[in-house]
């Protein structure tokens, strides 16, 4: 693995000219490059009209399902182009014939999205089962096989938690998943990018991110793999006219699928969220997902270290190998703590009870150490 030139990586992000920035986890920085992609998405919507989708709209929708692909060791066919996780959620759920009797498992920890989209199920009788925490940190994956049982039709978790920046044991999860003979979800919103992944290896049924963190795509653009032997025996009844085999055709009067993961596709996707979102894929696509994952675990180290010496009480995991680039720190009343250091130019965010810090790639020692510096000041006072 070659060293990227990290200086020019960081160049790339005008942000970083006037601010500290530890915020990825919220939101991934606008890069020069997706800038520049937005404004030829725009110049083509100008030069061409309708007629930008036959050529060049479709080929970059082409390429972001070729670029998330070669991230994640998939093949393009097996990606769907998505607007949400929720849509996603949706999507796979609408594929199962879920009867009363059962059952769904998700943790406690995970994005609330996922259990909102399972709780709406209830009403159906299917059950869901919320895996509960002991610390707030993490959940193991022996707490998940206890949840699992027979009835268990769909497993959905994160491969990191949002509030703790934990990295799960996903495979193990998996397995316990297909044991039962239910489908693994896995979300990876704040996993993709900043920690590597093969879902061969894995095994993972589906998988689903987003270009609004780690990605550097911003809003509006989620992608969704499915297991490619998996495709054929899910037919989602939320469906669209982009899940039609020929869906030029127009044909009202049946819903023939695609073979691919395109099946789970609806509507128009965001042409604008496509371009930044493929730019920010092949920055990182180009940087590669082991280099930014030991760049981004170097900063986390120095982060969690230099807080330790000044006294912070920290929710993170007990060892760098399980902890991804997101650190808690406590504070009883984070904000207004959050809004002191925005008017230094440093940008970080808070969730219930903690202040969050989460360094990328763009990041540099420096960054880390300022933002130590005036949090110590700031909460001494």
């Amino acid at each position: 693995m070659t060293t990227p030139d990290w200086d020019s990586a960081r160049a790339q992000f005008p942000t970083l000219q006037k601010k500290i920035y530890l915020n990825s986890c919220s939101l991934g920085l606008l890069s020069r490059r997706s800038r520049d992609a937005l404004n030829k998405y725009m110049d083509l919507w100008e030069e061409k009209g309708a007629a930008a989708w036959y050529v060049e709209w479709f080929a970059e929708m082409e390429d972001l399902r070729e670029q998330f692909a070669r991230l994640i060791n998939a093949s393009a066919d097996e990606i769907a182009i998505m607007p949400s996780i929720s849509a996603t959620l949706a999507a796979i759920s609408s594929s199962i014939d879920l009867q009363e009797g059962d059952q769904l498992v998700t943790g406690e920890l995970d994005f609330p999205t996922v259990a909102h989209g399972f709780h709406a199920k209830a009403r159906s009788g299917v059950e869901t089962t919320v895996v509960r925490s002991d610390d707030r940190v993490m959940i193991s994956p022996e707490q998940f096989e206890q949840a699992i049982s027979e009835r268990t039709r769909l497993v959905a978790t994160s491969r990191v938690y949002f509030t703790s920046g934990y990295i799960q044991d996903i495979s193990t999860i998996c397995d316990a998943a297909h044991n039962a003979g239910a489908i693994a979800f896995v979300d990876d919103y704040q996993a993709t990018g900043q920690v590597p992944i093969d879902v061969q290896e894995v095994e993972v049924d589906v998988l689903v991110s987003g270009g609004l963190k780690w990605l550097l795509g911003g809003p509006g653009i989620t992608y969704m793999y499915v297991r490619r032997d998996l495709i054929p025996e899910l037919e989602p009844s939320i469906t669209g006219w982009f899940g039609h085999r020929d869906q030029f055709a127009f044909n009202p009067h049946e819903m023939v699928y695609k073979d691919s993961a395109g099946r789970f596709e609806t509507g128009t996707p965001s042409v604008s969220a496509m371009y930044t979102g493929a730019e920010g894929l092949r920055i990182v696509n180009e940087l590669g997902a082991d280099a930014i994952r030991q760049r981004t675990s170097e900063l986390t180290s120095r982060l969690v270290s230099s807080l330790r010496e000044r006294g912070f009480d920290l929710r993170v995991p007990p060892d760098d190998e399980h902890h991804a680039s997101i650190t808690m720190i406590e504070l009883d009343n984070p904000g207004p703590v959050v809004d002191r250091l925005a008017e230094r130019d440093i940008i970080v965010d808070f969730r219930p009870g903690a202040l969050r810090a989460s360094p990328y790639f763009y990041n540099t020692q420096e960054d880390i150490d300022i933002f130590v510096d005036a949090l110590t000041e700031l909460t001494r006072k």
